[in-house]
């Protein structure tokens, strides 16, 4: 089977911009508040063109409006420390209890589309803000490329499959366990929704075709 998009229906132009506008906003939102700083967050960013129904502006009014060093020390307590690690691993990796050649498909992944991590950050190279963030490469090379805009497209369809559907959902509903007011659960709960809709739509603009006997 041979992958084309429809151009019709991708309308990269238009499209591109809102989609990655959001994931940048969820790999800032699920980042670590230790490190990155000051984040690039606001509610007034703009849906147009956004090829689904999509808002998040409540979610980020209150994640502004929570306290910083609230939102450190919660976000630690989750994903960061315990005696037996952190209760909810946000690193792919660690959540699925290293299954055998993850790291390595990442690797393939951001090495093939020339994404380069810092290398203070090579080592959680499966965190999730990294692998949001790396959405977003995806989308912007989309829009960019000239010559390489279908790689780019069927990159971020099979990415989203391999490394961001496989486990998100999963860990919404761990951290759903724990505390449903807490607002990173809030923001994965959103980011499970997001992550739906743009797999949906995203299938909607592939065809398949048999090539088979040439």
């Amino acid at each position: 089977m041979q992958r084309t998009t429809i151009e019709s229906l991708r309308q990269a132009e238009i499209t591109a911009l809102p989609r990655a506008t959001i994931y940048s906003l969820f790999s800032q939102l699920l980042s670590s508040p230790h490190e990155l700083k000051p984040l690039g967050l606001s509610s007034e960013i703009s849906y147009e063109g956004l090829p689904y129904d999509f808002n998040v502006r409540e979610m980020i009014d209150s994640y502004l409006n929570d306290d910083p060093e609230a939102l450190r020390l919660k976000y630690s307590g989750l994903f960061e420390v315990g005696d037996d690690g952190p209760p909810v691993p946000i690193r792919e990796d660690l959540f699925l209890a290293q299954p055998a050649k993850l790291r390595e498909d990442l690797v393939r992944f951001y090495d093939y589309f020339g994404y380069q991590l810092d290398e203070e950050f090579q080592w959680q190279m499966d965190h999730l803000s990294i692998e949001l963030e790396f959405m977003h490469f995806l989308i912007i090379g989309e829009l960019q490329s000239d010559n390489d805009k279908l790689s780019f497209q069927l990159g971020q369809v099979d990415f989203l499959e391999k490394h961001l559907i496989n486990w998100t959902p999963l860990l919404s509903k761990k951290l759903s366990t724990l505390d449903e007011s807490d607002i990173y659960t809030k923001i994965v709960i959103e980011l499970e929704d997001f992550l739906l809709k743009d797999q949906h739509w995203q299938k909607e603009t592939i065809s398949h075709k048999d090539v088979a006997g040439g």
